[in-house]
């Protein structure tokens, strides 16, 4: 089964500065799944389990996350690769 992760470091170890590092690393974490040949856009990820890393990262952090489409991947009609 295909899974998916996108990261990005984030400047600071406060988790109020993380916002931006996590909106990087869903951007792209979807561009890995299109990369593979799936159409997937923000919307395919509403409802789905994500999995959250982050690790301390000097004096920032490193903010990872990882999708693993569930089934078939069917997302409104285009199918994911498992």
């Amino acid at each position: 089964m295909a899974s998916y992760v996108g990261a990005e470091r984030a400047s600071s170890t406060d988790p109020r500065d993380w916002g931006r590092a996590l909106a990087v690393a869903l951007e792209r974490l979807l561009e890995a799944a299109r990369l593979d040949g799936h159409y997937a856009q923000h919307e395919h990820l509403c409802g789905v389990d994500l999995v959250l890393r982050i690790e301390e990262d000097g004096d920032g952090a490193k903010v990872a996350v990882r999708w693993v489409p569930e089934g078939n991947g069917d997302l409104d009609g285009e199918k994911l690769a498992s």
